[in-house]
């Protein structure tokens, strides 16, 4: 039996030697969300103005206290498309189903 020396590795630390440098980014101000604002109990006057000018991206139109807000009519136009229900019995009966 060969007794060989145990020589133990050397700890690695941070990125590999062949990491890429990490890529400088031109700093741009992000856009005023709802989610910047303070909660709507808190709100200031001018608070509640500029969340009403803002519009909703998601689909969600945000709240204000005491408040309402006018929901527009949904956009004419095609039907959008409907997901089906999802079955575990039917998507095993299309697998077992014999090709014909």
């Amino acid at each position: 039996m060969d007794e060989q020396q145990h020589v133990a590795l050397p700890k690695l630390y941070g990125a590999s030697a062949y990491a890429r440098p990490p890529v400088t980014v031109a700093h741009t101000p992000r856009p005023v969300t709802p989610d910047d604002l303070p909660i709507a109990a808190e709100m200031t006057d001018e608070e509640v103005q500029l969340l009403a000018m803002l519009h909703a991206t998601d689909g969600r139109v945000p709240s204000t206290p005491g408040g309402s807000v006018a929901f527009t009519a949904p956009p004419s136009g095609p039907e959008p498309l409907r997901p089906r229900p999802f079955s575990i019995r039917a998507f095993a009966d299309r697998i077992r189903r014999p090709r014909r």
